[in-house]
């Protein structure tokens, strides 16, 4: 596998970010930008095929299994939950754009979801399996359409690779069933993150904080739960974007990127308001060559 990383940029090179798959009507409402979020997984290999990589909106890049030595397959899953109640008719696994011609059988074969309007443990009621294929995209439209706060997405079977299973990409296309929520209570606070601790102040739509990690400063929009933020740290010199999005329960998740590149995960777990952080937006701005209150119009 020590090639894969320079394979996914010879392919991204050849792939038009923003990419949506043809004939589906309706906008496809399991992505990080519709506010859809990976509450948990089983494992990804490493930060340059995470999990999140299943619900970007792109086929590259894409989600691969955990790092491995024994051979023969093991099934994989992900709870994802939406922004609000949806019904969905529609569900798609996508396999283009992934490792399958240099690792041929590494491409997901049977997949099952499952879907609860309770909670993210269940109970989960039955909603389609999807006979993924090779190099192509498979769609269900459902027969019976459900409604659905949380999935549960199950890797079943693979085409044969006896250590890796890849997807590219996963899709659901419904109606929503409630009007779009409003933030329960400011969603600004800390967050001990993969990158230590972040803050995140927000005030209306406008955002802004900083993170520990390389005196870094974050500024840009939210809506209560999904989060377009650019970052700054080294004195400006380096800076991206990232894409998180903030659970029920106070669990941020996302992406971050560098250049355009995704770099990997951006996650963490709210703190109790008590908690302190040694950095300050003012002074981290400044720090970047930056003031606070600039943030950009959207």
């Amino acid at each position: 596998m020590a090639l894969r990383l320079k394979i996914r940029f010879m392919l991204l090179s050849a792939v038009l970010l923003g990419w949506c798959g043809p004939g589906i009507a309706g906008e496809d409402i399991l992505t990080l930008k519709k506010g859809a979020m990976i509450l948990s997984h089983m494992g990804q290999y490493g930060d340059e095929f995470p999990a999140n990589a299943l619900i970007d909106g792109q086929v590259i890049p894409f989600w691969s299994s955990a790092r491995r030595n024994v051979p023969g397959f093991r099934p994989d899953s992900f709870i994802i939950e939406l922004a609000r109640p949806y019904r969905i008719r529609r569900l798609v696994v996508e396999n283009r754009e992934n490792d399958e011609m240099y690792y041929p059988g590494i491409s997901a074969r049977k997949v099952r979801f499952s879907v609860s309007t309770v909670s993210s443990t269940g109970p989960w009621k039955p909603a389609a399996v999807i006979e993924g294929k090779k190099y192509d995209r498979s769609e269900v439209e459902l027969a019976e359409p459900v409604e659905a706060r949380w999935l549960k997405v199950e890797v079943l079977s693979n085409h044969g690779h006896p250590l890796y299973t890849e997807i590219s990409e996963l899709e659901a296309y419904g109606e929503p069933l409630t009007d779009e929520p409003l933030p329960k209570g400011n969603p600004g606070g800390i967050y001990r993150t993969n990158y230590g601790l972040l803050m995140l102040k927000a005030e209306g739509e406008k955002v802004e904080g900083c993170y520990e990690l390389d005196k870094g400063y974050v500024r840009g929009v939210t809506n209560g739960r999904v989060f377009e933020i650019e970052w700054f740290e080294h004195r400006g010199e380096e800076r991206g974007t990232a894409l998180l999005v903030l659970s029920s329960s106070g669990f941020l998740n996302g992406l971050w990127y560098e250049d355009g590149k995704m770099m990997g995960p951006w996650f963490g777990n709210r703190l109790p308001d008590r908690e302190s952080i040694d950095c300050d937006p003012v002074t981290a701005a400044a720090g970047v060559g930056l003031s606070t209150g600039t943030l950009a119009d959207r």
